[in-house]
């Protein structure tokens, strides 16, 4: 029968304590004392036991520099728990912990080997510790009477560990439940996240930015991997990097072996066309949406076609403009799908999609596209590249063959990170880019295919280890998953709307929600009230590099000129803007940035876009108008 190994650090290290809890003696078990690196353990306001967390949101709620000695948790490390123990075990815990794999050293001494365990991490809202830490010894001589009796007597009843066992798991406190994480709005943004005094930040969306604790953790990893290179590349880095695809897979429903890290959606998608050109036949094509793809996605679908003459590949482009219902793309869709069919020639082999596309940032229906794909017996790629933090991910149902996902977009982990996932039947195929040590030709296991990735070049890997701080942060700080989509959609909602009346336009969003599907999330499209040229000579191209030089001249005014920066583009002819709700913003900054749009637009109305050509003057002040 499998056994647990576990890392105590509280009250459990109390071996009276633990014994009570699991229902016997402990004859089974072995028990040392053991050190817990990079995790800091606090005080729970009111009550005698600790909570550990990440070192990095440690150093954010004592709000200094740590000791070497302050950044590891004493306790002891006991092996030979049963399942049955372990069950009695996350029942005393309860919802204040959830119990995590982590990396434990079994002796006092911190240059030990490590060794896997299990330990209980605090979820609760940090609010409710202190920044001084927890001592064993002071809860032996302050409080240990209250869970095991008057030390020397008879009497031992155990009282407060009783109480746990009896709440049936339900320990967070009902008054506190719902208002001791952080409020959302320009306050949270001060206090966590390094901004520019004055700078206002509504594009989220285009690189993401990372609270405090998250650049701590990925400059702690930096520091720990030179401090000692060896070490933390072949006995530190994988363990941590497994941990993580475990947290990954539990926020977007999928098993662990499905998903590995790379840097950007860029290259994930390109790994995945990549890896599979050895299938495709002659002929075949690859389908994609011509009028929404990211511009990286639509080169890098063209550089296959090209690389590959002798297969005579191509593209078939579905053309979409917005506002547009749900059910509207999926019929155009499948229009386009079964003309080429009727067409002949090669089979549609791939669909590149989106799950919320870039410029508009608008919602895709990607799910049911998936479902289409299946059907046709096409591949789907979907590019979800604002996805992961920004909306609900459940891979399980969804079922795409391929699904990629910015990290240090929406989910706010340092750049680069991003979550690539491979349904098993096609893992065999896909291989790294580059390729590295560990390739193997099929057949391979689940293990061959993570392992390609985990090690393919020697690279920082600071910021895939960052995430951890990130799911930390967004759990304990910003109350979870849920709480932080509520606001940010809301916002983005409300904020487009006053944007929207400030400049006398409109929003890109669909009339009915409920019949045509919501395009928004926690981006909002907002048209801007440029004029339209009064040549009418102008063919539609010419009129497009028209506006195109317009909006490049607003480009280089806002990053140039001001502290804010949102992006504009060119989507059915008009003219648009793309506003992100994070946390960190509130409603007065969508108020804010409607001056400044509103005189950008009179000044281009006016001619002053015209004084000096705008992309010159991009490149002269070394402003890159290309990047998202």
């Amino acid at each position: 029968m499998a056994t647990h190994d576990l890392f105590f650090y509280g009250t459990l290290v109390h071996p009276k304590i633990l014994a009570r809890v699991t229902g016997h003696s402990g004859a089974n078990l072995t028990t040392c004392e053991a050190l817990l690196p990079n995790h800091t353990r606090h005080h729970v306001i009111g009550e005698d036991y600790p909570a550990v967390v990440s070192l990095s949101l440690g150093r954010a709620i004592i709000g200094r520099e740590l000791t070497a000695e302050d950044s590891r948790v004493q306790g002891s490390l006991v092996r030979g728990l049963t399942d049955q123990d372990i069950a009695y075990l996350d029942e005393f815990e309860g919802d204040e912990y959830v119990r995590t794999q982590v990396q434990v050293v079994p002796s006092l001494d911190p240059s030990v080997t490590p060794v896997h365990a299990e330990t209980y991490i605090w979820i609760a809202p940090a609010s409710r510790l202190t920044p001084s830490l927890w001592n064993f010894q002071d809860f032996l001589q302050q409080s240990a009477h209250r869970w095991v009796g008057e030390t020397g007597k008879s009497n031992e009843y155990y009282g407060e560990v009783d109480r746990r066992r009896a709440m049936g798991g339900h320990i967070t406190p009902k008054e506190t439940e719902g208002h001791e994480y952080e409020q959302f709005g320009t306050a949270i943004g001060k206090k966590w996240w390094n901004f520019q005094e004055g700078y206002l930040n509504l594009n989220h969306g285009s690189y993401g930015v990372a609270p405090r604790p998250v650049i701590d953790s990925f400059r702690a990893y930096q520091d720990e991997s030179n401090s000692n290179p060896d070490r933390f590349m072949r006995m530190t880095y994988t363990p941590e990097l497994f941990r993580l695809r475990g947290r990954l897979s539990e926020l977007v429903n999928c098993d662990t072996s499905d998903i590995v890290m790379v840097a950007n959606v860029t290259s994930g998608v390109n790994t995945v066309l990549r890896s599979l050109t050895t299938q495709w036949q002659k002929g075949d094509k690859l389908l994609y949406f011509s009028t929404t793809i990211y511009n990286a996605c639509s080169a890098s679908l063209q550089w296959i076609v090209d690389s590959h003459p002798h297969l005579s590949l191509s593209l078939l482009p579905v053309p979409v403009t917005y506002p547009l219902s749900h059910a509207s793309l999926i019929s155009i869709l499948k229009s386009t799908i079964s003309t080429a069919n009727k067409e002949g020639g090669g089979k549609i082999r791939l669909a590149l999609f989106d799950a919320i596309s870039s410029n508009p940032g608008v919602v895709v229906p990607w799910r049911e596209i998936v479902s289409v794909c299946q059907k046709e017996g096409i591949l789907s790629l979907v590019d979800a590249a604002h996805e992961i933090g920004q909306m609900p991910v459940d891979l399980r149902t969804s079922k795409p063959d391929f699904w990629v996902s910015n990290c240090h977009k929406w989910l706010m982990c340092h750049r680069g990170a991003a979550v690539l996932y491979v349904d098993k039947k096609h893992q065999p195929l896909i291989h790294s880019i580059p390729t590295g040590h560990y390739y193997r030709t099929s057949p391979m296991t689940p293990q061959d295919f993570q392992n390609e990735f985990d090690w393919n070049g020697t690279i920082d890997c600071s910021a895939f280890l960052s995430v951890h701080a990130v799911l930390d942060f967004r759990r304990n700080i910003c109350g979870g998953e849920e709480r932080i989509t509520k606001y940010c959609h809301q916002l983005a909602v409300e904020g487009g709307e006053v944007v929207a009346k400030g400049l006398g336009t409109e929003v890109m969003q669909n009339q009915d929600l409920e019949k045509d599907g919501d395009l928004i999330a926690n981006m909002v499209n907002v048209r801007l009230p440029l004029n339209d040229s009064t040549d009418s000579s102008l063919t539609d191209s010419e009129h497009h590099a028209l506006l195109i030089k317009k909006l490049t001249w607003i480009h280089q005014q806002q990053l140039v000129d001001g502290l804010t920066y949102v992006p504009a583009f060119i989507h059915n002819k008009k003219p648009w803007i793309r506003l992100s709700a994070q946390v960190y913003n509130g409603l007065s900054e969508f108020e804010a940035i409607v001056p400044l749009l509103k005189g950008l637009c009179e000044r281009v109305n006016k001619g002053d876009w015209e004084e000096k050509d705008p992309e010159e003057v991009a490149k002269e002040e070394g402003v890159d108008l290309v990047k998202e």
